[in-house]
């Protein structure tokens, strides 16, 4: 915009007349004032803030060589929610941008862990997995280097989905010691700030896994504090997982872990029979959610260590019909991350928008190819909601669930500035 006024400017002083030059010079002057005063209002008002609109191809919403505002005004004190973000390999395979200037966390998601508790660096082929590949790249490298400038950690996240793995892994003693001496070795050989446990278990745990995890974890905590003492553990556990007393032993993990993150996500999920809110703050009869998630923890984990997950994502389906929460065709659910519901938004005009008031999050239909489709996603308003809840429930605060979904759109992160650097 400023651009095309400069060159209205100079088109104008060729073909004045001379006695007229000073009084046009005089005047552009005064309008060049305004419109900068105006710009620099609009770009820095806490609505834009952050805000410098990359390229197509970006995923951040900020150029190379851009120093964020927030690096200025962002306030680091013991009572400031958390914000921490998610890195999956998937989006450092999008060559990713990540900015460490709004976010206190990055977790790096992450390295597998075998029932024997071997880091998996290879797979059945010996080529190296590329999870760990993209550890050891520039990309991890350079990511560091950005963090320690703005004093945010980085953690990488320790996974394993099976049972019987995990079983195994928690179960024999001299497996879990090499799990924790080669965690403790991959803390220091790269300079981490901590590990992020991510064992899913889906199914009723038996007394006896009960007391192996909470071995394992109180080994590993103490083993990483004695390396650094500023190490941070977390641990990742399912929202609907923790209804059941018997599924993990909340009360030892509140007491040996730093963090509890609650996955406050895929309360609906693709598969499911009927479309809904993937991270609903309240739900209609008994149906779970987040609120239920954090209440049943009361007593049992500390609010002081709780962080709540919360999707740049959500889930579309081919439904019945246009009505909320309508019954899905099988087989249809796909994951609709921010980025792609912003597009199609944008892109369609035959989405019809609505927002369910228990819930707090939005859900929109539109028809393709003669079917109907649904999806339930997050967007500003219900992303604020879910902070709103972390400030009012006092919990530690909130992870992104993850860093690249967002694609170049800036509102989430002018959000997190605006109602959590800025409280």
């Amino acid at each position: 915009m400023l651009f095309g006024f400069h060159e209205y400017r100079r088109s104008i002083a060729e073909h004045v007349s001379k006695q007229n030059r000073v009084f046009f010079t005089v005047l552009s002057l005064f309008i060049t004032a305004i419109l900068t005063v105006v710009a620099y209002g609009y770009f820095y008002s806490p609505a834009f803030t952050i805000l410098s609109i990359a390229s197509e191809e970006s995923i951040s919403p900020l150029p190379d060589n851009y120093t964020a505002p927030l690096e200025q005004t962002r306030t680091i004190t013991s009572d400031r929610k958390q914000v921490i973000g998610f890195l999956p390999s998937w989006s450092i395979a999008q060559d990713a941008r990540v900015y460490p200037e709004y976010l206190d966390q990055i977790i790096y998601f992450g390295i597998g862990i075998d029932q024997h508790g071997n880091l998996m660096k290879v797979d059945d082929k010996a080529q190296p997995l590329v999870e760990w590949s993209y550890l050891n790249s520039d990309y991890f490298k350079t990511l560091q280097d950005k963090s320690k400038k703005t004093k945010t950690k980085i953690l990488v996240a320790i996974k394993n989905f099976d049972n019987t793995s995990i079983d195994t892994l928690i179960g024999n003693e001299n497996y879990t010691n090499n799990a924790v001496t080669q965690l403790t070795k991959l803390v220091d050989d790269y300079d981490l700030d901590g590990i992020n446990i991510d064992f899913e278990y889906f199914s009723d745990i038996e007394t006896q896994t009960l007391q192996n995890y909470n071995r394992f974890l109180t080994t590993l905590s103490s083993k990483l504090k004695e390396i650094k003492s500023d190490s941070v553990l977390s641990v990742d556990v399912n929202a609907t997982v923790v209804y059941r007393d018997n599924a993990y032993d909340m009360v030892k993990i509140g007491e040996v872990v730093d963090q509890v993150i609650i996955m406050g996500y895929d309360y609906h999920r693709a598969t499911s029979i009927y479309a809904g809110s993937v991270a609903p703050i309240d739900a209609e009869r008994e149906d779970p959610s987040i609120r239920q998630t954090i209440n049943s923890l009361e007593g049992r984990v500390g609010r002081e260590k709780l962080i709540l997950g919360i999707p740049l994502y959500g889930y579309e389906w081919q439904t019945f019909s246009k009505e909320k929460n309508s019954r899905t065709m099988p087989d249809t659910g796909a994951i609709a991350t921010y980025k792609r519901v912003r597009q199609l938004i944008t892109g369609r005009d035959d989405v019809e928008l609505n927002f369910d008031e228990t819930s707090l999050t939005p859900w929109l239909t539109y028809n393709q190819n003669g079917l109907i489709k649904q999806i339930y996603y997050e967007d500003e308003r219900s992303i604020l909601e879910k902070i709103k809840f972390v400030q009012l429930n006092d919990l530690d605060g909130i992870a992104l669930w993850a860093l690249g979904y967002e694609g170049d759109y800036v509102e989430p992160w002018a959000i997190i500035k605006e109602n959590i650097h800025n409280e």
